[in-house]
């Protein structure tokens, strides 16, 4: 059954034909691209230089080419806005969504916050190459944003706009450092239905925050090498949060404290938020353990006289009414689940920025 025949509202379209569509690249001005490494310089869509991924681990080398996190910025007064994505290293889940993996999508921004306008969905037999559009509900020049794929790398992007569509640079965040986050799957995006559903990117949307998302799927493992790379990023606010990546409770107790410490030498007054995992069950001695890990670096940090240091319990991540309710596993977040880690460590980073 192809359902899109049958409901023109779920039928997908991977090639446009809109007359007066000019395509811009967006590695061009006035486009701005944010959570990447250069890409402008580089003329890539990677998340940290490729040598410092070959340093750490095989999965984060192909991990940090997804564009998670990464955001294009512009203003125009086109009454649509396109995309003609080529992808590359994706991955597809059978419980995530492809316009969470693979797709775009757009926020406008109307004078008070940023609002939701649609997603760029990719077509189901070639997520890989496509084009998509989403038309602009406001007349005039509106303020866009842009959210990239999560779990797929983009070989090539460009931005459709009508050719008589006047474009220019976008709104700027706010004058501080990005929020850094380093963490597993969950930090990445998995299992966001959206780009912009993802919990580090609705913070930045509430408070006008640029970030960097270093989430690895599986790969985010406290490592010595990914803490000196870390360490080496200006931050506004360090949110780490890798409890789920470590192998056993073993693991991150062995590698925990000592990224604290690597981080706070090199940057001895940027605010750090611990996280535990949010899945974590009461009764299971090993979760406990884990969680007991990350709270002993955090009171280590205390005893030590650092006032800038703060742990936030996952089991609260989900907090409330039909808390089982938040993942599509039991572990990945769904939209809710997102929407309620984006309110609980959104909290705490306006509190780091004294927003």
């Amino acid at each position: 059954m192809k359902i899109g025949e049958i409901d023109r509202n779920l039928a997908v379209q991977s090639k446009l034909e809109i007359s007066g569509l000019k395509y811009r690249s967006a590695l061009e001005e006035p486009f701005e691209i944010y959570g990447l490494y250069r890409p402008k310089e580089t003329g890539q869509y990677r998340r940290m230089p490729a040598e410092v991924a070959e340093r750490v681990s095989e999965g984060v080398v192909g991990l940090s080419s997804h564009t998670a996190g990464g955001r294009i910025r512009f203003r125009t007064d086109s009454t649509y806005v396109a995309v003609k994505a080529k992808l590359t290293g994706q991955c597809f889940m059978s419980h995530m969504p492809l316009t969470g993996s693979h797709g775009l999508d757009l926020y406008v921004y109307d004078g008070t916050a940023d609002i939701f306008q649609g997603t760029f969905v990719p077509p189901f037999d070639s997520p890989e190459d496509y084009e998509s559009v989403v038309y602009v509900r406001n007349r005039g020049m509106n303020e866009i944003t842009i959210h990239l794929p999560l779990y797929s790398g983009i070989s090539e992007l460009y931005i459709g706009l009508d050719e008589h569509a006047e474009v220019g640079q976008g709104r700027r965040y706010c004058p501080v450092e990005p929020v850094l986050y380093y963490g597993s799957s969950i930090t990445q995006g998995g299992c966001a239905s959206r780009p912009g559903n993802h919990y580090p990117a609705a913070i930045a949307r509430a408070y006008n925050v640029d970030f960097l998302c270093l989430g690895f799927s599986g790969g985010a493992k406290g490592e010595a090498e990914m803490a000196d790379y870390l360490a080496g990023l200006p931050a506004s606010v360090f949110v780490c949060d890798y409890d789920h990546n470590a192998p056993d409770a073993e693991h991150l107790e062995g590698t925990h404290a000592a990224l604290y410490r690597r981080y706070r030498k090199s940057n001895p007054q940027t605010p750090i938020v611990f996280v535990s995992k949010p899945d974590i069950r009461p009764d299971d001695s090993g979760d406990v353990r884990r969680r007991d890990v990350v709270y002993q670096t955090y009171i280590e940090a205390l005893r030590g006289g650092d006032e800038r240091v703060y742990f936030l319990d996952g089991f609260h991540l989900f907090a409330g009414d039909r808390r089982y309710d938040c993942t599509v596993d039991g572990c990945h977040p769904n939209d809710a689940g997102f929407f309620r880690m984006a309110e609980a460590i959104g909290e705490l980073v306006r509190h780091c920025l004294a927003l």
